[in-house]
């Protein structure tokens, strides 16, 4: 009997049984969920509230330590940068200083300076971009001028500072003698720049940029921020970053530095908050601070002084010589420096604290440039308002989802019926078709497709089925293609391969040439020297230690000059198209040849060293086979931007040479087919134009910002 059952159960068709089936899953699930729906509705508001409070809390206080994360990172890039280029003004001026201490004659022009009748200072023309002031005597004698002719070189320095951190207000120097360089593109700081104070009344090498230097207690002559304090020129407080000028005995001549004013700084804090951004919300329900190391304040909202429990009429300030005084840790409220010497003992810092009854969240990280601390403070009542809110749309909800469950529960369980029915003899036909069409995929066979009829899911199975016999052909023939691809690559490589090697092997031979060419053979006679030197009965003569003395030093010069063109350092301190303009006048002064150089970039180029270095020994190598095959000493190299590409172009009216039948080899042809590897490594190419007995055009184009996956070194 249980065998003729199961027979009987067997014979029902397939559709038969996932309705059956499906009828009965829908009515136990109908009648369960009936009788759960009303106690979970319950049960859901209660969690839900609980759920969104504490997910919101949890919420406010990652987001806004992340918050103060990631300020602290965008800050500890800019400080970076100002640095970067602060040191570099001081270290220019420096050398300035040292030179002008060594007697070096400098041939700037020496500034046009008029003296201002209201306060006693020398000034340029205001039509000058950039101010030159001197307040340091009322005569310009002799020594001050040649120290104003030597720091006009800084001009052009000061100018590219002040470009290149945007940020910043100003760029500026301030020496010890009393010349003072202003440069800014604020109308308003330049007008009062030729207002300053008589230096009877107050001398701005009394300012906080030089007593910065002038009152350490140690020799410390290091890059540093100042305290804040009241400018000169600018309204508002001000932080400068300072960097020293020294001449060449270490002795203090001046400072260089960068003016950032706390306002702005402030708004790059307190902005671009999305979670806390409320048009309702009320003064101090956000803001952010900015403390240094001591829990000294730098950038602050001025009117939340009172509930930070600090004083201070900022208004009194009138000179530079006025620093801000405030500090969390000497607050009058507890809770404030008692946090305060948190945030300092730690690198970042998450904490809810009281403050005048009323709850504020609090997050901190540290600056690693500057070991600052960045604080970004939240009350919670506004989270508590969203709260609130949040709640009554809730409770809304659930009674409309109860209300509605009972009303569709009905209506659904009749028309399922009816749907699952038709939709299973819809799914059960296709999909015999598909089994058969699977076996015969197994055996290799595309041939056939599916019937793609319909847009529902079986549709989309048989689509993606005959995608699939679609893209196994494709396979096939893509693998045809990549074996022919690997091939020509693999040809390429041993091609690139078989330059190196003889790159190499010719490159050492050079190096061994030029070291017994000139670096041994004058050693050999500095050892020459000094051995008849030593072995002679009379004592040594100054004349002959003399010239052994210029012996050594011509190897080292030659030694210099051996290391500077395996590694030119010119494309460490500067652009590329400066490096270029200063190899091609080498390559002129040295062979005699008369190349003209082009050069139409106007802007800064942000390279990759690996990009310059690329262009830069390109030049060399095209100059050097325009010596040896061209026959000519005349070419035109001419650098330029198109964006998104830089273009380098080389032409000459030399002997020129037939394209379609040059072909890499030792001898000829594998320097200009290794320089297109290279280029086309950074995403550019290599575009070679030439005739015999007409000359010769070679065109190198490269992304300025060639993709990661194009970068070498």
């Amino acid at each position: 009997m249980a065998v003729e059952k199961n027979t009987f159960f067997k014979k029902i068709p397939l559709s038969i049984k996932l309705f059956s089936s499906s009828v009965i899953y829908i009515l136990i699930l109908t009648t369960l969920l009936f009788f759960l729906v009303n106690q979970s509705l319950k049960n859901l508001g209660q969690f839900a509230d609980i759920a969104n409070t504490r997910q919101i809390k949890q919420m406010a206080n990652q987001y806004l330590a992340g918050m103060a994360q990631e300020k602290a990172r965008k800050y500890d890039e800019m400080f970076l940068h100002y640095q970067t280029s602060v040191t570099f003004l001081g270290m220019k001026a420096s050398e300035i200083y040292t030179r002008l201490a060594a007697g070096y004659a400098f041939h700037s022009m020496v500034p046009s300076l008029i003296r201002n009748s209201e306060n006693a200072i020398w000034y340029t023309p205001e039509s000058d971009p950039l101010i030159t002031a001197f307040w340091g005597n009322d005569t310009l004698s002799l020594p001050i001028v040649s120290e104003l002719q030597a720091l006009a070189e800084m001009d052009l320095y000061l100018i590219m500072a002040k470009k290149n951190c945007h940020r910043a207000m100003a760029a500026h120097i301030i020496t010890r003698t009393g010349i003072g360089k202003y440069y800014t593109l604020n109308p308003d700081m330049r007008q009062a720049c030729f207002n300053l104070p008589d230096p009877a009344d107050f001398d701005i090498r009394n300012g906080e940029p030089m007593t910065t230097f002038i009152q350490q207690s140690e020799a410390d002559y290091g890059f540093r921020w100042t305290r804040p304090y009241k400018d000169d020129v600018a309204p508002g407080l001000m932080m400068t970053g300072v960097a020293p000028i020294l001449d060449g005995n270490g002795r203090l001549k001046g400072v260089t530095g960068m003016d950032i004013p706390l306002a702005d700084m402030f708004q790059d804090l307190d902005k671009d908050h999305p979670l806390f951004s409320n048009p309702d919300a009320l003064s101090g329900d956000f803001f952010a601070l900015l403390m240094d190391s001591q829990g000294r304040l730098i950038s602050f909202p001025v009117a939340l002084l009172p509930l930070l429990g600090l004083d201070e009429d900022i208004t009194r300030f009138k000179h530079s010589n006025d620093i801000l005084p405030l500090n969390l840790t000497k607050s009058r409220q507890s809770v404030i420096e008692q946090t305060a010497r948190h945030i300092l003992n730690a690198t970042s810092y998450l904490d809810t604290l009281t403050i005048q009854n009323q709850s504020y969240i609090l997050a901190s990280h540290r600056l690693l440039q500057t070991n600052w601390h960045i604080v970004l403070v939240s009350s919670e009542k506004n989270l508590l308002n969203s709260i609130q809110q949040t709640r009554k749309v809730m409770d809304h909800n659930l009674s409309d989802i109860l209300k509605n469950f009972m009303i569709y529960a009905g209506i659904i369980l009749f028309v399922a019926m009816g749907v699952i029915y038709s939709t299973i003899i819809r799914f059960i036909r296709p999909l015999k078709q598909l089994t058969r069409l699977t076996r015969r995929i197994s055996q290799e066979v595309y041939s056939e497709k599916a019937p793609e009829n319909g847009s529902d899911e079986i549709g989309e199975l048989s689509r993606a089925f005959n995608e699939m016999i679609h893209r196994l052909q494709q396979s096939q023939q893509r693998e045809k293609v990549h074996i022919q691809a690997l091939s020509h690559q693999a040809d390429r490589l041993k091609k690139l391969n078989e330059y190196l090697v003889h790159s190499d092997e010719v490159e050492r031979k050079m190096i061994a040439a030029d070291l017994h060419d000139s670096v041994v053979q004058t050693l050999g006679l500095g050892i020459s020297r000094t051995k008849n030197l030593a072995e002679s009965n009379h004592p040594p003569r100054p004349d002959q230690i003399w010239v052994i003395q210029d012996i050594i030093e011509q190897a080292v010069h030659e030694i210099r000059t051996m290391i500077y063109k395996l590694s030119p350092p010119i494309l460490d301190d500067f652009d590329i198209d400066v490096a270029i303009g200063a190899l091609i006048e080498e390559i002129n002064a040295r062979e005699g040849t008369t190349y003209r150089y082009i050069n139409k970039v106007t802007d800064s180029i942000p390279l990759p060293h690996a990009l310059k270095l690329t262009l830069y020994r390109a030049v060399n190598e095209l100059l050097t086979n325009i010596q040896k095959h061209a026959g000519t000493p005349n070419a035109t190299i001419e650098l330029r931007v198109s964006e998104p590409d830089i273009c380098l172009q080389v032409e000459d009216s030399g002997a020129g040479m037939d394209v379609q039948t040059l072909k890499p080899s030792k001898d000829h042809g594998f320097g200009l087919y290794s320089l297109s590897e290279r280029i086309q490594n950074f995403g550019g190419t290599l575009t070679i134009t030439s005739t015999p007995g007409k000359g010769t055009k070679i065109l190198l184009t490269a992304p300025v910002n060639p993709r990661e996956s194009h970068t070498h070194e």
